[in-house]
């Protein structure tokens, strides 16, 4: 008996997915061949009886099938998954070095072959979010190899929309071992606490490492403004670049505590200032008290979380970007970012272009700045390329 469910896809819907993307949505798919639950292996097949590939089921999900391998012979069993992860984690071992980081993306979901996994490393210890349904049952082989592998202490956070869009409740906590937060791990100069059991994502934001290495080398006797700051990783990296002062703007008090915690690790709480602030509104009220600065960064939440918010997203870019502008002294730099695989590089300069001509400025677009190696983007998988960001000097 064949182990694999078969999954029938519609006329012409195979397309995509042989030029290497792993999702099938529901509604691309004419029938299956027998019940699906989470986590069945299933066979997908053109509508002309094809195998275009193996992958594993979501059935609550409207992608309803990701797949792992694009043949008909690959065993999608405990040993494929555990190998995939050892390829995934030996793959970041020189970038510890690249970067001059403790702290990691071991595990990039799609990018990695396996879709719905993050794992994210705070020197020896992990922590994990499963967002598949499909996943979900390979969570036990998955945690033994990262241990294995050197990560005895393994946490899950996994929550949010995600996790309901797949019919899963949230569920955290440690999978193996026990460590209290919070967890110090090392970035360049700077030394930084995780929380991974409150605020955003695994704890800390890991792919905006190169954007704060530019901020460091620009900052020197620069007062800086760091606009959506959560925990003051980017403000602190520009004091150890020699900023002479920086003051860090966000809305969440257990943020802008976690940056003053921050801030005494690395001894620079003398020049660096947190203030409690919707950042639209702070900015307003920034330029009333008459303040300005020499470099600044606009780092905001994604703005754009379909393409249905694409206009919308623009729309509240440009006017952020006006509104940083007006505290913005002559000569100044932006460093400027997004979030949001929606929000492509065009989309970003149109907004920042609209509004530096709004303010009557021009500025120069010095670098493109992206995501770091271990957050890869796989070619022909869009998603996977989210994080953006432009620095910009005054012409």
């Amino acid at each position: 008996m064949n182990p694999y469910v078969r999954v029938e896809l519609k006329r012409h819907e195979e397309q995509r997915i042989l030029s290497g993307h792993p999702w099938v949505y529901a509604n691309e798919v004419a029938k299956t061949h027998s019940k699906l639950s989470p986590g069945s292996r299933v066979e997908v097949v053109s509508a002309k009886g094809r195998v275009i590939g193996r992958g594993l089921a979501s059935p609550a999900s409207k992608i309803l099938v990701r797949l792992l391998a694009w043949d008909a012979v690959t065993e999608i069993d405990e040993a494929f998954i555990a190998s995939r992860v050892r390829k995934a984690v030996q793959a970041r071992q020189p970038m510890r070095e690249l970067y001059a980081t403790t702290g990691l993306r071991l595990i990039f979901g799609e990018a990695d072959g396996l879709p719905g996994l993050i794992v994210d490393a705070f020197e020896e210890k992990a922590v994990l979010s499963c967002f598949s349904a499909g996943m979900n049952p390979f969570l036990p082989v998955i945690v033994e190899t990262l241990v294995d592998l050197g990560f005895p202490v393994i946490y899950e956070r996994s929550a949010g929309d995600s996790r309901q869009k797949e019919g899963l409740a949230e569920r955290q906590g440690f999978l193996r071992g026990e460590a209290t937060f919070p967890w110090k791990f090392k970035e360049g100069k700077a030394s930084f606490h995780s929380h991974p059991s409150m605020g955003q994502k695994t704890g800390f934001y890991l792919d905006f490492r190169i954007a704060r290495e530019k901020l460091s080398r620009l900052s020197a006797g620069k007062k800086i403004l760091d606009a959506f700051c959560y925990q003051g990783s980017a403000s602190i990296q520009a004091a150890l670049g020699g900023a002479g002062s920086v003051l860090g703007l966000d809305s969440s008090d257990s943020a802008l505590e976690a940056a003053r915690e921050n801030a005494r690790l690395n001894g620079v709480s003398d020049r660096l200032t947190f203030r409690k602030a919707d950042c639209f509104h702070g900015m307003k009220a920034l330029k009333e008290e008459g303040a300005s600065f020499d470099g600044m960064v606009l780092d905001p939440p994604p703005l754009v979380k379909s393409v249905h918010d694409l206009e919308a997203g623009k729309e509240a870019f440009r006017r952020l970007t006006e509104q940083a502008l007006g505290l913005l002294n002559p000569g100044g730099f932006m460093v400027v970012s997004s979030c949001s695989h929606h929000f492509n590089w065009n989309a970003l300069e149109e907004a920042l272009t609209a509004a530096c001509r709004e303010a009557g400025r021009r500025f120069i677009l010095s670098e493109r700045l992206s995501q770091p190696q271990d957050h890869p983007v796989l070619l022909g998988v869009p998603e996977t390329e989210y994080l953006r960001a432009l620095v910009l000097r005054e012409a």
